[in-house]
C-alpha cells in the first residue's frame, strides 16, 4: 500500500435532498413532469419482491440481494430475522446502505462488493466494515487480488479480508472457470493467504447472465442446475487442493430463480456442510429483458416518460425525448432499446445520446403518434435506466397518474 491515501469520502457525492423533491412533486399529475422522467409502480414493485421472497422460502434457500437501482426500498423488502446479506456494485451504494438506518435496525448481515477488488478501494472497503460494524466481502478471481489484499491488510491493520471467488459459468464477464489452472492459482493464493491470517475464503460465486435468453421455463431451469454445478465444482476442485469449507455457493439471475421456484427440490450441495445461497437483483422491476423470457411472473414496475417531439411520415417514425442517456444501449431478445406501453405497435427502434426514434414493424398494427404525445416505454435494462436517473417518480395503483413519492438513487464510483 502506498502512503498516500485513496479513501473518497461519500458526503463529497452529493445527492438530490428528498424532502425537497417530495415537496416540490408529491400530488403532481403526470401530464405535469418534465421529460424525460422515470415512473416507478411501487405497487408492482412489492408484488415483484414478494413473489421473490415466497419463491426463495418455498425453496428454503438463503438469499442474498442485490441492491440494484441504488434505493433503500429494495433492501427494505426482504426480512430475516437474522438480517439480509446484501450486494452492491459500487461504493456508494454500500455507504447509502450503511447510513440508511438499515444496519441499526438489524436489516443488514453483511454487504458483499460484487467487482474483483481495486487496490484503490480497500481503505473505503476498510473504514465501511468499520462504520457498520459487520463483515463487508469482496471478490476475488485473480492471485494478484489476493496479493494486494495481504498488502492492504498489514497496511491497514484491519481483520482480515473474506472474500468469494468469482466463477465464470460461461457467460465471460468476470471469474475463473470451475476446475482450471486460472481457479488453481487463486485457491494457491488464497491458502497461502490464510496461513498468514490476511484472508479467509467464503465462498463461491457464480451469476449466469446468460439466462437471459431463455426461452421459457425449461431453459431457465437448465441455467439454474448449470450455475449449481459450476460452483459445486469449484468447491470440490477447491477440496482436492487441500483448503477447507464449509462455503457459501451463490448463485442467481432473475430467471432462474423463478424456475427454480417451480422445482421439487434444488440440487444437493449439503453432502460437505456447504450453504447454497441465491442472489438476484432487478427481479423487483421486471424489465423488458426479464418479462421477454416468459418465466417471471409479476408485472414491470418502471416506464420512462417521455414527450413525442417530432414527426416524420415518410419514414414512418417519430422522435421522442428518450435516448441513450435515459434508456441505455443495452438490447434483449426483443426488438429495440424499449418497448412503448400506451401506444400500440411502437418501440424506441435507435437511439442517440438524447434521441429516441420510435419505430414500429412494417404491415403491424399501430396506433397514431403526434407531437405533444407523451409515451411510457419499457426500458430494456432497469438497473442502467435507473443509473441514469436524478431521482425516480412513484406512484401506486390507488393513483397511477399522480406522484406519491420520490425517491433518489445512490449514485457514482
Amino acid at each position: 500500500m502506498s502512503a498516500k491515501s485513496t479513501f473518497t469520502p461519500f458526503e463529497l457525492l452529493r445527492l438530490p435532498s428528498k424532502s425537497a423533491l417530495v415537496e416540490e412533486f408529491q400530488g403532481r399529475k403526470l401530464d405535469e413532469l418534465r421529460t424525460p422522467a422515470l415512473i416507478l409502480n411501487r405497487t408492482a414493485f412489492a408484488e415483484n419482491c414478494s413473489h421473490v421472497a415466497k419463491a426463495v422460502e418455498a425453496l428454503g434457500l438463503e438469499f442474498r440481494m442485490h441492491v440494484k437501482n441504488g434505493t433503500r426500498i429494495q433492501a427494505e423488502s426482504v426480512s430475516s430475522p437474522a438480517g439480509a446479506g446484501l450486494i452492491v456494485s459500487t461504493l456508494p451504494e454500500a455507504w447509502g446502505i450503511a447510513e440508511s438506518g438499515l444496519v441499526e435496525a438489524g436489516r443488514v448481515k453483511d454487504i458483499l462488493y460484487s467487482m474483483p477488488v481495486a487496490a484503490d478501494k480497500m481503505e473505503d472497503l476498510t473504514a465501511l466494515e468499520e462504520k457498520m460494524r459487520l463483515p463487508v466481502l469482496v471478490m476475488v478471481d485473480h492471485p494478484t487480488q489476493i496479493q494486494a489484499l495481504t498488502k492492504a491488510h498489514k497496511a491497514l491493520g484491519r481483520k482480515p479480508w473474506k472474500c468469494f471467488v468469482k466463477i465464470n459459468g460461461g457467460g465471460n464477464r468476470a471469474g475463473v472457470r470451475p476446475e482450471s489452472d486460472e481457479l488453481g492459482a487463486v485457491l494457491d493464493a488464497i491458502q497461502g493467504a490464510e496461513s498468514e491470517g490476511s484472508v479467509e475464503m467464503a465462498g463461491f460465486y457464480s451469476h449466469f447472465g446468460q439466462s437471459y435468453a431463455s426461452d421459457g421455463q425449461e431453459d431457465a431451469q437448465t441455467f439454474f442446475e448449470g450455475e449449481v454445478e459450476c460452483v459445486s465444482k469449484a468447491a470440490a476442485f477447491a477440496r482436492s487442493k487441500g483448503l477447507k469449507g464449509p462455503w457459501v455457493l451463490s448463485v442467481g439471475a432473475t430467471p432462474t430463480i423463478h424456475a427454480a421456484s417451480s422445482l421439487d427440490s434444488t440440487p444437493n450441495v449439503q453432502a460437505e456442510g456447504d450453504r447454497l445461497e441465491y442472489h438476484a437483483g432487478c427481479y423487483c422491476i421486471n424489465d423488458l429483458q426479464q418479462l421477454s423470457t416468459g418465466v417471471v411472473p409479476g408485472r414491470t414496475a418502471i416506464r420512462v416518460l417521455s414527450s413525442v417531439v417530432s414527426s416524420y411520415p415518410e419514414r414512418k417514425e417519430a422522435l421522442c425525448d428518450a435516448g441513450a442517456l435515459s434508456l441505455s444501449k443495452d438490447r434483449g431478445r426483443e426488438p429495440g432499446f424499449g418497448q412503448v406501453s400506451n401506444k400500440r405497435g411502437w418501440r424506441v427502434g435507435r437511439v442517440s445520446q438524447e434521441h429516441g426514434i420510435l419505430t414500429h414493424d412494417e404491415g403491424s398494427e399501430r396506433d397514431e403518434i403526434s407531437i405533444g404525445d407523451r409515451v411510457q416505454i419499457i426500458p430494456q435494462h432497469a438497473c442502467l435506466t435507473c443509473a441514469c436517473q436524478p431521482w425516480i417518480y412513484v406512484i401506486d395503483d390507488k393513483d397511477p397518474e399522480t406522484v406519491a413519492d420520490v425517491w433518489v438513487p445512490w449514485k457514482g464510483w
